[in-house]
């Protein structure tokens, strides 16, 4: 009889030692799974524009609209710009490229006037003068604006561009911080400019 005891203690370790192995195998095998989710690449939520050089995240991922109109540099020129928009009750969304060819590729004086005129539109929150990566230069606004909305802007330029995101939109909306947030400089096959080295403050 102790023999048989014996003999069953031994089963049921050897069940409940089974049992775990194959709960950790379980877990072993999802989290696996769920590893390999994460790391295969699904599709782009990114608006991309190659001719512009421009990837940014608009609301529902809708494909922007196209208009033409101008800008007026920091000495009083009126040139002309592109313009990809997107408006909602209460809220607007916009990327604007000017080229500015006649001139030094990358200019912090031009970003600096744009970021001047737009501080027009409302009472700054946040005021900040950010490089997008070394040698980019640019600023991010944080405002409030008459009506109440809150208006988040961020400019930069290289290469002779000028990139100007606004996205004016009720205090707090996520979609406005994701599109401000989101603003990519593209090279000409389409990469990002971001090299990895960080967005430290710019001079």
């Amino acid at each position: 009889m102790l023999g048989f005891f014996k003999e069953q203690f031994q089963e049921e370790e050897f069940m409940r030692a089974m049992a775990s192995l194959s709960c950790a195998a379980a877990v072993i095998v999802a989290s696996a799974a769920a590893f390999a989710q994460t790391e295969q690449p699904g599709p782009s939520i990114m608006y991309k524009n190659l001719e512009y050089r421009f990837g940014v995240i608009f609301p529902n991922q809708v494909q922007p609209m196209v208009r033409d109109t101008t800008y007026t540099t920091k000495d009083g020129a009126t040139v002309p710009a592109r313009q990809f928009y997107l408006e909602r009750p209460g809220e607007r969304y916009t990327v604007t490229m000017v080229r500015l060819p006649n001139g030094p590729p990358i200019d912090k004086a031009h970003v600096d006037h744009t970021a001047e005129q737009i501080l027009k539109k409302g009472t700054a929150q946040f005021n900040y003068s950010y490089c997008y990566d070394p040698g980019i230069p640019g600023r991010q606004l944080n405002m409030r604006e008459p009506n109440g909305n809150q208006l988040r802007a961020s400019m930069y330029m290289w290469d002779n561009r000028l990139y100007i995101a606004e996205a004016s939109a009720p205090v707090g909306t996520h979609d406005a911080l994701q599109f401000e947030q989101s603003i990519t400089i593209l090279d000409p096959m389409g990469n990002d400019l971001d090299n990895g080295q960080g967005s430290p403050a710019c001079p």
